[in-house]
């Protein structure tokens, strides 16, 4: 009885096959491929207002498969407006029963060499929206595919709205079963070029999905790759997975196992970002989540660390995103040091407005210094803004509390598509030799890391501790741009004096310099520079000079400018000139050498001096040193060796008054040109006696007011004679400065004996 019923089935589906046989040897017999392009460029220009054109004649093939081979064809634009799709040639897989009923529906699409075309107006509408619209029922042509396949493809895109344009090429798209309801697998890769910003890269995506046209979408195993020159940024190296992604045709978006790292390594640095999120729901105000956590790492040449950020209850209210915590991990590693610490606050995000309001971070931060001896600095920080996508700017506030330190200000942001940070900041006061170490020839100098940095605005400290000067009042307009660090008209009070100038740092390490002191008490700034006063007055100074180097000994021996210096009211400590001489007497009159230690004890005023330097090759050279008082002239010149400081100078001395006291001593060098040497430490310089010293190259003498002559005396009868020591006994003090001695060598007299030049 089984087989009995076996056998009719044979002969039923024997039948239906025949049936099919035939009905297909008729449709091969009988197909119209002309009447098919007919009829469906009929149907575009009557429902679209669009041009389809083949450039041959649409086949039918039986095998290996039922198809269509489509040959070169064109959609136009709405109206004829340019093309919009095309194709080198595609295959559409076709189903048999329906097209006996001359209906085209489509099971499997192939195209190669897709072109495709899309346009943006300005008003917001797209192109081709009308081709994304349901086909009507009487349409004759159904899709309801099982493959779709694309390769070679090409698709430019122009948005005239907002200026954007790009292309994709060498699109190859495949996937599994599509149609209102469907689960397959997708795989993508294209080339995506722009001209601004610049972009070239390649773009892989591969993911599963499972169509519901009831239900909804969803995407699963996702992972989209992006490789290239993204943004004027080279070597962009980028990837996104979602575990899932829910799109419910009721419902937000929702997106599950979050993962996204971005690499860049462009201008010799590597930057890594890292965000994960367990659930994110993208809702009409925006994303909601529970917790996502994002780490920005960057590692460069010297420089470089990892910022860390975690958000918890981010929640959307109508338009207004709120994050109910926020907080912040730093760990920073610069050539100046490393700063480490954490900040917490809130934060919410307003949709309609673009702005990010961050009221307030407060934390703590520890900044160590890179150079050994630097004591670390424990920061109280509170700091907050907002930043206004919508206007393109932002700014803000903040607060800074560390040892009796207190730096509060402003900052902004005037172009957020240009970031060019602004700021203006006070400080009460600030000790950089405790906290950044001090400054020495070791001190390291890096221009690179100012690349890609841009700032401007000014940085105001009462009190400034540095190189063991102290600075008050000191005002810093800082311009940061194109790797160059500029502080132009700076000012500042610098031990009773005031202070004024320029400076910049630039690629190459390239320093420049240029500053004017004047009015400044040289003994206190000399204590605290060398921890010695060398010298006393009322200090101005000149200074413009520039130079390159790796360290700071490498500057100081790179620099090259010039320098003037003068000292109002004098005094030169270390030495007594008159008690000196005294001691050289002997040495004098014989042209013989002596030396003479540094003396703590001892000064000698030198009233007004003035000295003019060439800097080079490490040295301030001179030889137009001149001071004057009322009992004393010095000329001469020398070298200043800055590593050391030493210098090696020679100065030849003039008695210009002598008292009565020491006339029997000195009287007979009052008016001649001693050549005096100081070699040693800058601050604790020998003193000696060098007869044989060369002379030096003329200089113009110090043009100094001359004392009025004394008026004339009366007429007396000549005393009678009187003894030596008795006529010395009676002479006045203190003779008149312009009383002129008889017989006495010119101030500026040289030493007749030859000899080199000293400090050469």
């Amino acid at each position: 009885m089984r087989f009995k019923y076996l056998k009719y089935l044979a002969f039923a589906l024997g039948g239906a096959s025949t049936a099919v046989a035939t009905g297909a040897l008729y449709l091969y017999a009988t197909f119209d491929g002309a009447r098919l392009a007919t009829d469906l460029s009929h149907f575009t220009k009557q429902r679209h207002q669009r041009t389809l054109r083949f450039d041959g004649a649409v086949e039918l093939a039986m095998f290996p498969r039922l198809e269509l081979r489509l040959p070169a064809m064109s959609l136009s634009g709405r109206n004829g407006d340019g093309e919009c799709l095309g194709i080198e040639r595609g295959t559409l897989g076709v189903r048999l029963l329906p097209l006996l009923a001359r209906q085209v529906v489509v099971d499997r699409v192939e195209a190669d060499g897709l072109r495709l075309a899309l346009r943006r107006g300005k008003d917001g509408k797209l192109s081709a929206a009308d081709l994304l619209t349901p086909l009507p029922a009487e349409a004759p042509l159904e899709f309801n595919v099982d493959r779709l396949a694309v390769t070679g493809g090409v698709l430019n895109w122009i948005d005239e709205a907002s200026g954007r344009n790009f292309a994709l090429s060498d699109i190859n798209l495949g996937t599994s079963r599509l149609g209102r309801k469907a689960d397959g697998r997708l795989e993508l890769s294209a080339r995506l070029t722009q001209a601004t910003p610049l972009t070239d890269v390649r773009i892989e995506l591969q993911t599963g999905y499972r169509l519901d046209g009831d239900a909804g979408h969803q995407a699963r195993s996702a992972h989209l790759a992006v490789r290239g020159a993204l943004a004027d940024r080279a070597g962009v190296d980028v990837d996104l997975a979602l575990a899932e992604l829910l799109l419910p045709t009721d419902g937000a978006p929702e997106a599950s196992g979050l993962s996204f790292v971005g690499k860049d390594k462009s201008d010799g640095r590597a930057l890594e970002l890292r965000v994960t999120a367990p659930r994110v729901v993208l809702g009409a105000a925006g994303p909601e989540a529970a917790t996502a956590e994002a780490a920005l790492r960057m590692d460069g040449k010297g420089y470089g660390g990892q910022l860390r950020a975690r958000i918890a209850g981010l929640v959307g209210k109508g338009n207004l995103l709120a994050v109910e915590k926020l907080s912040a991990d730093i760990d920073w590693k610069t050539p100046a040091g490393r700063l480490a610490g954490s900040l917490g606050g809130a934060a919410s995000w307003q949709a309609d407005s673009r702005v990010l309001d961050i009221p307030a971070l407060a934390g703590e931060l520890g900044l160590t210094a890179g150079k050994s001896g630097a004591t670390p600095l424990k920061i109280v920080a509170q700091l907050g803004g907002k930043l206004d996508f919508g206007r393109d700017n932002g700014g803000g506030k903040l607060d800074l509390r560390f040892d009796e330190s207190h730096l509060q200000g402003s900052w902004s942001l005037p172009k957020l598509s240009v970031p060019n940070l602004g700021f203006d900041l006070d400080a009460d006061r600030f000790d950089a030799d405790r906290h950044l170490g001090p400054i020495d020839g070791a001190t390291r100098i890096d221009a690179a890391a100012l690349a890609g940095l841009d700032a401007d605005g000014v940085l105001k400290i009462a009190s400034l501790k540095l190189g063991g000067l102290r600075l008050e009042r000191l005002r810093l307009p800082l311009a940061l741009h194109g790797g160059k660090l500029a502080t132009t008209a700076y000012t500042g009070n610098l031990y009773g004096g005031t202070l004024e100038g320029t400076a910049s740092l630039a690629e190459g390490n390239r320093l420049q310099w240029r500053s004017y002191v004047q009015g400044a008490n040289l003994a206190p700034l000399l204590r605290d520079m060398t921890g010695r006063e060398p010298a006393s007055g009322a200090l101005n100074l000149f200074i413009d000079v520039s130079g390159a180097g790796q360290t700071l000994a490498d500057v100081r021996q790179s620099l090259v400018g010039q320098a003037r210096l003068r000292l109002r009211g004098g005094v030169l400590r270390g030495i007594d000139a008159t008690a000196a001489l005294k001691e050289w007497r002997g040495a004098i009159q014989a042209r013989q050498p002596a030396r003479r230690p540094y003396r703590d004890a001892e000064s000698t005023p030198v009233g007004e001096l003035t000295v003019g330097f060439e800097v080079a090759g490490g040295h301030a050279r001179s030889n137009d040193l001149q001071a004057r008082s009322p009992t004393l002239a010095i000329t001469g010149g020398g070298s200043i060796d800055l590593a050391g400081p030493g210098v090696d100078a020679l100065a030849r001395l003039s008695l210009l008054a002598v008292a009565p006291v020491d006339m029997p001593l000195l009287g007979s060098l009052r008016g001649a040109a001693v050549p005096v040497r100081a070699r040693g430490a800058l601050g604790k310089p020998e003193w000696q006696v060098d007869p044989s010293a060369a002379p030096l190259a003329p200089v113009k003498p110090v043009a100094l007011a001359q004392p009025a002559p004394p008026p004339p005396r009366p007429v007396a009868k000549p005393a009678p004679p009187r003894p030596a020591a008795a006529a010395a006994a009676s002479a006045p003090a203190t003779p008149p400065v312009a009383q002129p001695a008889p017989a006495a060598a010119p101030v500026a007299a040289p030493a007749p004996a030859p000899a080199p030049e000293p400090g050469n």
